[in-house]
């Protein structure tokens, strides 16, 4: 019985150390290493600059709404690549963590945004909130998206999630496949919405064409549906 414990305690020591030894392999293996120039990280990320910093939605702490902002950065060298009218995405590298995916949500000659929702303690959104004017991130462009044409196209964005949803909605309907195009914009409050004056003037360019149904899980209000979106 005492043999068959020893063995026991020497077999779990060593899937221990097995286990260790594949830890300490992965960790050497993560991208993630120290590179020589940190800022820009092995990830092949160029240089984009802090132009503006918009305030979206206010904090308030009597209904629990977090705060929105929106960053405007200049256009790397070379350009971002992305695509937002079929969701491509930009890769943001945190500083001491890895690159973080967000929705371009809009871009002009020379400069693109950035919209994020900053969260308790977000690592991520936490660094994008501390980024002063003239402060430099690490980005670039990630996925190729494959456009899928339909007829009826139909969209489902929470909160924040709206600035992915409606450039791609946009998009859409400039293509011209679509004969419809409704979008189902949920949020707790009404509050936490935003890009009204966006959602209508698509509304406004492209009547009978784009719908838009706005629902919220904590709040009645005229003109947006009570409930939660699942599945």
């Amino acid at each position: 019985m005492n043999q068959q414990r020893v063995v026991s305690k020497i077999n779990l020591l060593c899937i221990h150390r097995v286990a260790a030894i594949l830890l300490l392999l992965v960790i050497g293996a993560d991208p993630a290493t120290p590179p020589d120039d940190p800022m820009m990280g092995n990830w092949g990320g160029k240089s984009a600059s802090l132009l503006r910093k918009e305030c979206m939605v206010p904090a308030l702490s009597a209904t629990g709404q977090l705060p929105v902002s929106t960053l405007t950065f200049s256009v790397p060298p070379g350009g971002l690549n992305v695509r937002i009218g079929c969701g491509d995405v930009a890769k943001i590298v945190i500083p001491g963590y890895k690159p973080k995916s967000y929705s371009v949500s809009a871009e002009r000659p020379g400069e693109f945004d950035v919209t994020f929702k900053l969260y308790p303690n977000g690592r991520c959104s936490g660094y994008l909130d501390s980024l002063s004017v003239g402060d430099s991130i690490s980005v670039f462009g990630k996925g190729r998206k494959e456009r899928r044409p339909g007829t009826h196209v139909g969209f489902v964005a929470f909160g924040v999630g709206i600035t992915e949803a409606l450039p791609i909605a946009a998009a859409e309907l400039e293509a011209g496949d679509a004969q419809e195009v409704r979008l189902l914009w949920g949020a707790r409050t009404f509050g936490d919405m935003f890009w009204h004056g966006e959602v209508a003037a698509l509304e406004k360019k492209y009547p009978g064409r784009f719908r838009v149904t706005r629902m919220l899980s904590r709040e009645d209000r005229e003109g947006c549906r009570r409930g939660r979106i699942d599945g």
